[in-house]
Protein backbone atom coordinates (compact mmCIF):
# COMPACT_ATOMS: atom_id res chain seq x y z
CA UNK A 1 0.00 0.00 0.00
CA UNK A 2 1.49 3.15 -1.15
CA UNK A 3 1.49 5.88 1.84
CA UNK A 4 2.07 10.05 1.46
CA UNK A 5 3.38 10.16 5.14
CA UNK A 6 6.11 11.41 5.71
CA UNK A 7 8.91 8.51 6.70
CA UNK A 8 11.20 9.12 9.77
CA UNK A 9 14.08 9.89 7.34
CA UNK A 10 12.49 12.28 5.78
CA UNK A 11 11.24 14.27 8.65
CA UNK A 12 14.76 13.71 9.95
CA UNK A 13 16.22 15.05 7.03
CA UNK A 14 13.44 18.31 7.25
CA UNK A 15 14.89 19.19 10.73
CA UNK A 16 17.76 19.37 9.87
CA UNK A 17 17.92 21.14 6.21
CA UNK A 18 19.00 24.74 6.91
CA UNK A 19 16.74 25.79 3.86
CA UNK A 20 13.54 23.83 5.02
CA UNK A 21 10.53 26.22 5.58
CA UNK A 22 7.54 26.36 7.74
CA UNK A 23 5.08 29.01 7.03
CA UNK A 24 1.46 28.95 7.12
CA UNK A 25 -0.16 28.87 4.35
CA UNK A 26 -3.22 27.98 2.08
CA UNK A 27 -3.55 26.27 -1.48
CA UNK A 28 -6.02 25.46 -4.31
CA UNK A 29 -5.48 21.81 -5.72
CA UNK A 30 -7.01 21.53 -8.92
CA UNK A 31 -7.14 18.21 -11.23
CA UNK A 32 -5.36 18.06 -14.53
CA UNK A 33 -5.47 14.67 -15.37
CA UNK A 34 -4.38 11.08 -14.57
CA UNK A 35 -1.88 11.49 -11.77
CA UNK A 36 -1.51 15.05 -12.14
CA UNK A 37 -2.86 17.94 -9.87
CA UNK A 38 -1.77 21.82 -9.72
CA UNK A 39 -1.88 24.24 -7.40
CA UNK A 40 -1.56 28.16 -6.12
CA UNK A 41 -1.93 29.28 -2.73
CA UNK A 42 -0.15 31.91 -0.52
CA UNK A 43 1.79 32.46 2.82
CA UNK A 44 1.30 35.57 4.87
CA UNK A 45 3.23 36.53 7.88
CA UNK A 46 2.78 39.93 8.71
CA UNK A 47 5.73 41.65 9.59
CA UNK A 48 8.56 40.75 7.03
CA UNK A 49 8.26 42.51 4.51
CA UNK A 50 10.63 41.24 1.61
CA UNK A 51 12.25 38.97 3.87
CA UNK A 52 8.97 36.45 3.63
CA UNK A 53 11.57 32.71 4.56
CA UNK A 54 9.73 31.51 0.71
CA UNK A 55 11.78 34.30 -0.76
CA UNK A 56 15.21 32.75 0.15
CA UNK A 57 16.87 36.54 0.66
CA UNK A 58 15.89 37.63 -3.06
CA UNK A 59 14.30 40.60 -3.41
CA UNK A 60 13.10 39.73 -7.44
CA UNK A 61 9.73 39.49 -7.65
CA UNK A 62 9.52 35.80 -8.39
CA UNK A 63 11.43 32.79 -7.02
CA UNK A 64 10.42 29.53 -8.62
CA UNK A 65 11.15 26.71 -5.81
CA UNK A 66 11.96 23.31 -7.16
CA UNK A 67 11.47 20.52 -4.25
CA UNK A 68 9.06 19.48 -1.93
CA UNK A 69 6.27 20.56 -0.13
CA UNK A 70 4.57 18.90 3.21
CA UNK A 71 1.43 20.11 3.49
CA UNK A 72 -0.31 19.61 7.37
CA UNK A 73 -3.97 20.87 6.57
CA UNK A 74 -6.01 22.78 9.65
CA UNK A 75 -8.82 21.44 6.99
CA UNK A 76 -10.08 20.48 3.71
CA UNK A 77 -12.82 21.45 1.40
CA UNK A 78 -13.74 19.41 -1.51
CA UNK A 79 -16.01 21.74 -3.88
CA UNK A 80 -16.97 22.44 -7.57
CA UNK A 81 -17.79 26.16 -6.47
CA UNK A 82 -14.58 27.84 -8.49
CA UNK A 83 -15.18 25.49 -11.26
CA UNK A 84 -14.16 27.32 -14.77
CA UNK A 85 -12.25 30.27 -12.78
CA UNK A 86 -8.59 28.91 -13.45
CA UNK A 87 -5.64 28.83 -11.01
CA UNK A 88 -5.06 32.53 -11.46
CA UNK A 89 -8.50 33.05 -10.53
CA UNK A 90 -9.02 30.60 -7.57
CA UNK A 91 -6.64 32.99 -5.74
CA UNK A 92 -8.75 36.44 -6.74
CA UNK A 93 -11.89 34.56 -5.82
CA UNK A 94 -11.85 34.66 -1.96
CA UNK A 95 -13.20 32.11 0.49
CA UNK A 96 -16.55 31.83 -0.02
CA UNK A 97 -17.37 29.07 2.54
CA UNK A 98 -21.10 29.12 2.28
CA UNK A 99 -20.70 28.64 -1.65
CA UNK A 100 -18.05 25.86 -0.80
CA UNK A 101 -20.06 23.88 0.98
CA UNK A 102 -23.55 24.42 -0.94
CA UNK A 103 -21.34 22.39 -3.87
CA UNK A 104 -18.71 20.67 -1.55
CA UNK A 105 -18.26 18.71 1.78
CA UNK A 106 -15.51 19.59 4.58
CA UNK A 107 -13.34 16.72 3.80
CA UNK A 108 -11.24 16.80 6.83
CA UNK A 109 -11.17 18.75 9.95
CA UNK A 110 -8.82 17.15 12.39
CA UNK A 111 -8.03 19.64 14.79
CA UNK A 112 -11.44 21.96 14.52
CA UNK A 113 -10.51 24.50 13.27
CA UNK A 114 -13.01 25.29 10.70
CA UNK A 115 -14.27 28.27 11.07
CA UNK A 116 -18.04 27.14 10.65
CA UNK A 117 -20.77 28.75 7.86
CA UNK A 118 -23.44 30.58 9.74
CA UNK A 119 -26.82 29.29 8.43
CA UNK A 120 -28.80 32.29 8.19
Amino acid sequence: MTTHRPSDAALTGLMLDPHARHVPSWLYVQDSGPGLVTFVGSSRIPGTGDAHPLRYGSRRSHQLVVGEIIVRPHYAVGTDAVRGHGLGGLVTHGHDFRAFLERGEVLLDPYGRFPGVPTT
